[in-house]
């Protein structure tokens, strides 16, 4: 007989098959939420990551393109002042430029500028070393020709010119002007050749400007003057506000110093506190985002000088990354500025973060059906093998009178039936819910676009009824909105003849009327670039200098209240009923802005307000009645009949006058 001699290990190793048993129902059930969990997790990861990549990607092109723009526009601006420097010097040296010549000199600066004239260039002067000194400048829109010398005895004259540059007619003498002390001309006789100069505050003290200037020798060495051409940084400015950088980017342009030259926001790159002017560096600019921009630039590199090549650097503030990009930028003399551009990541993940969220909340939600289905599943599928595993082991434990209503056989197919049936089952609830899922995912697609369809209509009617800068202030803080204008001009207008003529037509055919009216008077008002108040009955209000300060603002004014009085004589022609209009314009500070929780309305308020009321209701028909503030603005440029003094309801006596037209 054969003994088995080592049966330990044998039993050994049954006993621990035996002692690990794992129910039916967690072998279907944790591989099949494993899997599920892992893609939820894998697909929020890969979504949140993916995004990520994208915002690099697109805030490193969009930093690329914005500093390369700024960089061709500077050179634009840059690279014709020598230009003009080198022909003007070119024009002293042949002796084709007679300084004593003002007429000549000036069509021959006007023709250079003419030339030149995509360019942004802001002033072509010329002074000598006995203290003569022409120019050619712009102020806004218009040029003029600025002389002084011994002939107009240290005084700086300045002139009007006509299309061909030639001086037509004497419109200012200010204070006395020496060239030679003037910031440019030192700097050019420093340097001994073609350089810029240092960003210095205009002779008018309104602007900031840089120069290229160039020393003008004869051939023995001897010093004849300085040559300049000169632009106002604000040009510069205008740019980089006109650029888009993402939500809430910025860009600003500094020197080596950290001095601000140009920035994206609306603040000068100077203060002026009583007679004293100074640059602001950009790390004290208003903006929080450039200030602190400029901080963290100076802390990275230690000192602006050191930054001598394009970076591209990350940051965070206040827990927010922040993308930077900064460029060196030289045109080859002196001149040398940083082109700094940040953009906040926050402007590109915001929709990002939120789409990943959606995502997850569905993955988990497909998590969770999905498990309670496979519970369900599970004790389908594992019950009856159970029953048949119960009832083998009956059998087995010698229990033969187990009662089986088919063959082993028959119980295995309806078995592999039952699990085919569970399989189609299942895979037919998959493709129920990826359906609704779908069905889900396009009707919150389209209650999106319905809601961001409707958020569009009442922005732009929102835009319609506020100025565009109180609407935005208006959707972020529903508090009362009011802010302070110093310089205003106000106008009343009302419609003589037409409360008579309400008594003869319809209702609906005086609001047509008026419509008419005070569309056209609307048009005017959008060509000249004022604010439309109120309407009240046939009474018309319109300002200018708000919610956007307006240098001209009384022109302006003076302007559309002309042709609002050529429109009404316009309309009597055309429509055969004869109007007349009364309108009265002052000057002066006023309060504007929101105030109460309901049907907002933009309105003003201040003791200008109603003077300029007062100016309409006490005027004549068909003629436009201006207080003292309004007509010192005004008499230099238009034609004035002084009314005298009258009695003004709530102000006692005023000397008012009559705007008869432009000059």
């Amino acid at each position: 007989m054969a003994i088995n001699r080592n049966p330990a290990p044998t039993n050994f190793i049954s006993s621990i098959k035996v002692s690990i048993r794992i129910p039916l129902r967690a072998i279907l059930i944790v591989p099949f939420v494993v899997q599920i969990f892992a893609a939820v997790g894998l697909t929020g990861w890969l979504s949140l990551r993916n995004g990520q990549q994208a915002v690099n990607e697109v805030t490193t092109q969009l930093r690329n393109e914005i500093t390369t723009r700024i960089q061709e526009k500077l050179k634009n601006y840059l690279e014709v002042p020598p230009i003009i420097a080198q022909i003007n010097q070119d024009h002293i040296n042949l002796g084709n430029f007679n300084i004593q010549d003002t007429a000549s000199v000036a069509r021959e600066f006007w023709r250079q500028k003419s030339l030149f004239d995509s360019v942004n260039i802001s002033g072509i002067y010329f002074g000598d070393t006995e203290g003569e000194f022409v120019g050619l400048f712009r102020t806004g829109n218009q040029w003029r020709i600025d002389t002084a010398g011994k002939s107009t005895k240290g005084k700086l004259q300045n002139y009007g010119i006509d299309s061909q540059g030639n001086p037509i007619e004497l419109l200012e003498i200010r204070n006395a002007y020496d060239p030679r002390i003037r910031p440019w001309y030192k700097t050019a006789i420093e340097a001994k050749k073609q350089t810029w100069s240092d960003i210095y505050l205009g002779f008018r003290r309104d602007k900031i400007r840089v120069a290229l200037v160039q020393p003008v020798y004869q051939d023995n060495n001897q010093l004849i003057g300085v040559v300049a051409v000169d632009f106002i940084l604000s040009h510069i400015r205008e740019f980089l506000q006109s650029l888009k950088i993402g939500k809430s980017g910025q860009t600003f342009i500094m020197e080596r110093s950290g001095l601000l030259v140009a920035s994206s926001t609306s603040q000068k790159p100077f203060s002026s506190k009583a007679d004293k002017i100074t640059r602001i560096k950009a790390e004290n600019v208003d903006n929080y985002l450039i200030s602190n921009t400029a901080k963290y630039l100076r802390e990275y590199f230690g000192d602006f000088s050191k930054i001598n090549q394009s970076e591209q650097l990350e940051f965070k503030l206040n827990g927010e990354r922040q993308f930077l990009q900064v460029l060196p930028f030289s045109n080859g003399n002196n001149l040398d500025w940083l082109i700094v551009v940040v953009v906040p990541e926050a402007d590109f993940m915001e929709k990002i973060n939120v789409n990943t969220r959606t995502t997850i909340k569905l993955c988990l939600i497909a998590l969770l059906v999905a498990t309670i289905v496979g519970i369900l599943t599970s004790r389908w599928i594992s019950y009856p093998v159970m029953l048949l595993s119960a009832a083998s082991r009956e059998i087995a434990g010698g229990k033969l009178n187990q009662k089986i209503e088919v063959t082993r056989v028959n119980e295995l197919e309806i078995l592999a039936e039952s699990f085919n049936l569970m399989a189609q089952q299942l895979q037919e609830s998959f493709i129920e819910l990826e359906k609704t899922n779908t069905e889900l995912e396009k009707r919150v697609e389209e209650r999106t676009a319905e809601l961001q369809e409707s958020q569009e209509k009442s922005e732009r009617l929102l835009m319609n009824i506020l100025p565009e800068s109180i609407a935005f202030k208006l959707k972020h803080d529903t508090s009362a909105i009011a802010d302070y204008f110093q310089e205003s001009t106000i106008l009343f207008s009302d419609i003589v003849g037409f409360t008579p003529l309400s008594a003869r037509i319809s209702p609906i055919e005086l609001v047509n009327l008026l419509n008419q009216i005070f569309s056209k008077f609307d048009h005017i008002a959008e060509f000249y670039g004022l604010e439309k108040i109120k309407t009240i009955g046939d009474a018309y209000m319109v300002a200018s200098g708000l919610p956007v300060p307006k240098k001209n603002h009384a022109e302006a004014i003076a302007n559309m209240a002309l042709d609002m009085q050529q429109e009404i004589i316009k309309f009597t022609t055309d429509i055969g009923q004869q109007f007349e209009i009364r309108i009265g314009i002052n000057s002066g500070p006023v309060v504007a802005g929101v105030i109460g929780k309901k049907k907002f309305i933009y309105d003003l308020w201040g003791d200008a307000v109603n003077v300029a009321s007062r100016m309409e209701s006490s005027g004549e028909a068909g003629k436009i009645q201006v207080t003292t503030a309004t007509y010192e603005l005004l008499k230099d440029k238009y034609i004035f009949e002084e009314r005298g003094i009258i009695t003004v309801k709530g102000r006692g006596k005023m000397v008012t006058y009559w705007l008869q037209g432009k000059k």
